[in-house]
């Protein structure tokens, strides 16, 4: 197959591009400079320059496609989340990146697949209810919404006839991220909210094994949740982690310090999501290596 791939260089990216070249597959990913091709390159991949913002040229380097893969994405630094401007790159790459992506790939006749992946923090809080991709997702916080515009975005490409899923991820864990278990050592819990509220997250390797999943086999359009078999709630992370690195406890922040930290995410980061996998698993041979934080953030302790 010969697949394009934005985001190639990123946390999800790497992983995803490792895989389908070690499957024979070709890839061509979306450089933007010469330090991302050479990145590019060292995945095995060809690196291919464009403006994501050009419809025509999109249209030239998508020719003799397959597939498309947008994993492009700009998350503001830890420093930064709270402020709305730092969040507005990231919504241009998701809205407007994925119209765009999808515009030309409607254009080519040889692109039948089209994989997004989304965010699973879309979702209302549900306290200790199990939801999934037919839970209606709430519009209450601007920084979720151009995910859910990317989403149906793809769903058009998908009602014409051809292959579009947004796959909702989890919260990203694993070697890639290591932060939270730096933060751990020093003492100090980096999850907001609620002891008994849910968290979704999802082992970086398994996030990109989903894609991989969902490019190769015929798995129906549509939205489905990428997270872990069994979510932990806040105060189990706390526990699990403190028990990873050593620790009897870790010292929580209080809540008016991580609004003030937070700001605008902070909605979205304490939200309850305690989100099933069952669907993508029943549709797919998916199977996550890692099934809980449990097992993820205790592997990543012993060899970090």
């Amino acid at each position: 197959m010969n697949i394009f791939i934005t985001g190639a260089t990123g946390v999800l990216g790497r992983p995803v591009v490792q895989s389908l070249v070690a499957a024979g597959h070709t890839v061509r990913a979306l450089s933007r400079s010469e330090h991302n091709a050479a990145t590019i390159r060292s995945l095995g991949a060809k690196p291919v320059s464009a403006d994501l913002f050009d419809a025509t040229e999109l249209k030239q380097i998508l020719v003799g496609s397959n597939a498309v893969v947008h994993l492009a994405t700009k998350i503001p630094p830890t420093a930064k989340i709270g402020r709305r401007t730092a969040w507005l790159e990231n919504d241009h790459l998701r809205r407007d990146g994925t119209r765009n992506l999808v515009e030309a790939a409607r254009a080519i006749d040889s692109i039948e697949t089209f994989i997004y992946p989304g965010y699973s923090f879309v979702y209302p809080d549900s306290s200790d209810n199990w939801i999934d991709a037919s839970t209606t997702p709430t519009h209450s916080s601007a920084i979720l919404q151009s995910t859910l515009d990317a989403e149906e975005a793809v769903a058009q490409f998908a009602a014409e006839g051809h292959r579009g899923l947004s796959l909702r991820m989890g919260s990203f864990y694993g070697p890639e991220t290591p932060d939270p278990l730096t933060y751990a050592r020093r003492g100090i819990a980096v999850f907001p909210g609620r002891s008994e509220a849910y968290l979704p997250q999802i082992w970086v390797q398994d996030a990109a094994s989903a894609i991989v999943t969902a490019l190769t086999e015929p798995i129906p359009s549509g939205i489905y949740d990428v997270v872990d078999d069994e979510p932990l709630t806040r105060g189990e992370l706390i526990t699990v982690m403190a028990q990873a690195v050593g620790r009897k406890h870790l010292l929580h922040p209080p809540t008016p310090v991580m609004r003030m930290l937070t700001g605008v995410v902070y909605d979205v980061m304490t939200r309850s999501l305690r989100i099933s996998n069952r669907r993508f698993k029943e549709a797919s041979s998916w199977q996550p290596e890692i099934p809980d934080a449990r097992i993820g953030w205790t592997k990543l302790a012993q060899t970090n």
